[in-house]
C-alpha cells in the first residue's frame, strides 16, 4: 500500500505543491496529473460536480502513480466524505469550517472507529492507494488519509483556538476569496490589505502552537512561491480553468499582433 506522501512532506516541514480541477472532466485529470503536481484537488464545492463522474477523476490521479487526489466536498455533509473516500481520495479538503463541532464531525467522517465513525464499504478505496487488499487499507486508512479544513471566515477566526484543537487535523487551508469577502474587502486569491494579512497571521500563530500546517489557494505559481516564503507548506499553484483561459487568452492576442496582457487573476 503506497504511503500519503503530501502527509509526509508535510510532516516533514517541506512545501507541497499542487493543483485545481475545476473542470469536471476525466481527460482533464489524466492531463494534469502527470505534470508533476504533488497532488490535485477535485472540486465538488464550486463545480457542478457528480458522485461518479468524481469518483472516475480520483481513480485517474490514483493511477498516475506520482499525483495525490484530494476532493474539495461541497459541504460538510456525511455522504460527500464517503463517496470521496470511498472512491479511493486521500484526503478531503472541507470548506467554511467556522465551528469546533464542524471540524469534529469532519474528522469523525473521514476516520475509522475508534478514531472516527466512517463507515467500512466500497470496494474501490483501496485501489487509490495502490493495493488490492481490504484489510491492509482498513488497518492503514486512517493513518494515511487528510483531513484538510478550511478556515475563510471572522466566525472560524473567533473560534480557532477551538478548530484547530480538534485532533486529526491534518492542514489549516485558507480560502482567501472568501476570507476577503467576508471580512468587506474585494475578492482576490492574494491582496495584502491589513485585515487580511492580520487575519493569515493570526492562523498562523494558532496553527503553529497545534503544530498544523498551512495551506492556501493561490492564482499562480508566482503567488504560491511568495505564499511559501510566509511560511505556507500545501500551496496550490494553479487550477485547470486558469491554465486554459491564460493560455487561450495570450496566444490570441498574440496572433492578433497585441502585447500580451497581464493576468487579471479572474480565471
Amino acid at each position: 500500500m503506497r504511503t500519503n506522501n503530501v502527509k509526509a512532506k508535510l510532516k516533514r516541514g517541506e512545501v507541497s505543491a499542487g493543483g485545481w480541477l475545476s473542470i469536471g472532466n476525466i481527460a482533464t485529470a489524466r492531463l494534469m496529473s502527470r505534470i508533476g503536481f504533488d497532488w490535485l484537488t477535485i472540486d465538488a464545492e464550486h463545480t457542478a460536480q457528480h458522485p461518479e463522474l468524481m469518483a472516475a477523476m480520483v481513480a485517474t490521479v490514483a493511477d498516475s502513480q506520482v499525483c495525490a487526489p484530494f476532493v474539495r466536498v461541497p459541504t460538510n455533509s456525511v455522504e460527500w466524505f464517503k463517496w470521496a473516500l470511498d472512491a479511493g481520495a486521500w484526503g478531503v479538503i472541507v470548506p467554511m469550517v467556522n465551528t469546533r463541532e464542524e471540524a469534529e464531525r469532519a474528522v469523525s467522517w473521514a476516520k475509522y472507529p475508534p478514531q472516527g465513525t466512517r463507515s467500512i464499504g466500497g470496494v474501490f478505496a483501496q485501489y487509490g492507494f495502490g493495493t488490492t487488499n481490504r484489510s491492509e487499507y482498513a488497518a492503514n486508512a486512517n493513518d494515511e488519509i487528510m483531513v484538510i479544513i478550511q478556515i475563510e471566515s471572522p466566525t472560524a477566526l473567533e473560534n480557532l483556538e477551538e478548530i484547530l484543537s480538534v485532533p486529526g487535523i491534518d492542514v489549516a487551508f485558507i480560502g482567501p476569496n472568501d476570507l476577503h469577502a467576508l471580512l468587506g474587502l474585494t475578492p482576490s486569491s492574494e491582496g495584502a490589505e491589513p485585515e487580511f494579512v492580520a487575519a493569515l497571521e493570526k492562523v498562523k500563530e494558532v496553527a503553529g502552537r497545534y503544530n498544523i500546517p498551512l495551506g492556501i489557494f493561490c492564482s499562480n505559481g508566482q503567488a504560491a512561491l511568495q505564499r511559501t516564503k510566509e511560511g505556507f507548506q500545501m500551496v496550490s499553484t494553479i487550477s485547470d480553468t486558469s491554465c486554459l483561459a491564460l493560455a487561450a487568452t495570450q496566444n490570441l492576442w498574440v496572433a492578433r499582433g497585441n502585447d500580451i496582457p497581464e493576468p487579471t487573476g479572474l480565471y
